[in-house]
């Protein structure tokens, strides 16, 4: 069943920032789907939507041993990063 995660997040520069992620995520097999609004006075300040293929792949994303590391190559501020795995509720 899919998942959705929710991460709220600043970055140095979302110019920099985006070729990163958008090359990232294409090579995410289980990653259905992705949004990404910036904060409407700041537009270094991220929310991201994923939709993951089920609780496990969204699970081994979130504990690669190098995403941090990864994150802050990319230029986020790792300190920032809140992440919410959520379901929908009807």
């Amino acid at each position: 069943m899919p998942v959705l995660v929710m991460t709220r997040c600043r970055v140095d520069d979302f110019d920099t920032w985006r070729p990163k992620f958008d090359a990232f995520v294409s090579t995410q097999p289980t990653l259905l789907s992705y949004r990404v609004w910036q904060g409407a006075d700041d537009p270094n300040l991220l929310f991201l939507l994923e939709t993951w293929e089920s609780r496990e792949a969204a699970d081994a994303m979130l504990s690669h041993p190098q995403l941090d590391e990864l994150m802050a190559a990319d230029g986020v501020d790792v300190s920032s990063v809140m992440t919410d795995i959520v379901d929908e509720v009807i």
